[in-house]
């Protein structure tokens, strides 16, 4: 099992998703994070402010954003949602937009916002592992390629 497996939920992946906008990816994928009691929704909506505030800088590589805030107690579990984006989203990022798959990353405290970082990083810097994300059509699918890594 990866790390990336430990704080995903198969109900929190979600594939073949169109948006207008980013801010509709990111409250989509903490609406997936809220449903299952990980975070409340003012983390959802700092979300959203964080990037208004500070920019496009979670659009980390080409096609892929790290949706994320301080937890500020709206964090109840260490959690990541997955949303694969049809068409990709813009973000706003000179280089690396579209977005084609967002991460929402929910942790409790400062030290697993690292530890959930560095899940997601160890799992993309393997080759061909954002092809798997890309190929997957279920989420039992993905589930199967981070467990079984």
């Amino acid at each position: 099992m990866t790390e990336l497996a430990k704080y995903v939920d198969k109900d929190c992946i979600k594939f073949e998703c169109s948006f207008g906008s980013w801010e509709d990816v990111l409250m989509y994928a903490g609406k997936l994070l809220e449903n299952k009691g990980y975070i409340n929704h003012n983390y959802t909506k700092d979300m959203v402010e964080l990037v208004r505030k500070c920019g496009p800088y979670i659009v980390v590589m080409p096609e892929i954003a790290l949706g994320h805030a301080r937890p500020n107690g709206n964090v109840s579990q260490n959690a990541i949602a997955i949303v694969r984006i049809n068409d990709g989203v813009s973000f706003g990022h000179p280089t690396n937009d579209p977005v084609k798959l967002l991460f929402a990353i929910a942790a409790v405290d400062d030290s697993k916002h690292l530890e959930l970082f560095q899940a997601i990083a160890d799992y993309l810097m393997i080759d061909d592992n954002l092809t798997r994300i890309m190929n997957c059509q279920t989420s039992e699918e993905l589930m199967k390629e981070i467990t079984n890594e």
